[in-house]
């Protein structure tokens, strides 16, 4: 039987970027983000910046980032973001990780600890129809997809 890993999630700290900056540099991680390459290092501060800003959680484009760890390692990052239609979630898995259900766990916290943050269930999640993975993460826990838009598929959680 699969046992679903431990994990916890905490906010992300400027000390987590070299962690960020590994997976952003990694053409298996940013495969399926943005135009499928791996980020260059202006890319990456800015992200980061903009991550440790702490907006007003009800302004739109406000976000919160989340280290992964499992027994203290770090192995990956949910990031949240306030949308028009939601509080759009992602989740970023170290290759190392691949295969253990981390995606999977990483998605049941960020669900109850995000909903919470903003105050809201309105999840939603935007997937390149190729990650076909991401796409049954997401639906075995109740995301439906609703649209697509900019060669990326909508879901939201139902």
């Amino acid at each position: 039987m699969l046992y679903a890993p431990s994990i916890d999630l905490r906010p992300f700290h400027v000390s987590d970027t070299a962690f960020f900056a590994r997976l952003a540099s990694d053409e298996r991680v940013t495969r399926f983000i943005g135009n499928g390459q791996p980020w260059e290092q202006q890319t990456i501060q800015d992200r980061v910046t903009a991550a440790l800003r702490q907006d007003p959680l009800d302004m739109v484009g406000a976000s919160r980032w989340y280290l992964v760890t499992e027994a203290n390692e770090p192995v990956g990052i949910v990031v949240s973001s306030l949308k028009d239609e939601g509080v759009e979630i992602g989740y970023w898995v170290s290759p190392d990780h691949w295969g253990r259900g981390i995606a999977g766990a990483m998605v049941d916290g960020a669900l109850a600890t995000i909903s919470e943050v903003y105050g809201t269930r309105q999840l939603v999640a935007r997937v390149d129809p190729a990650n076909a993975a991401s796409a049954k993460v997401l639906t075995r826990r109740g995301f439906q997809l609703r649209s697509s838009h900019d060669e990326l598929d909508l879901y939201t959680l139902a």
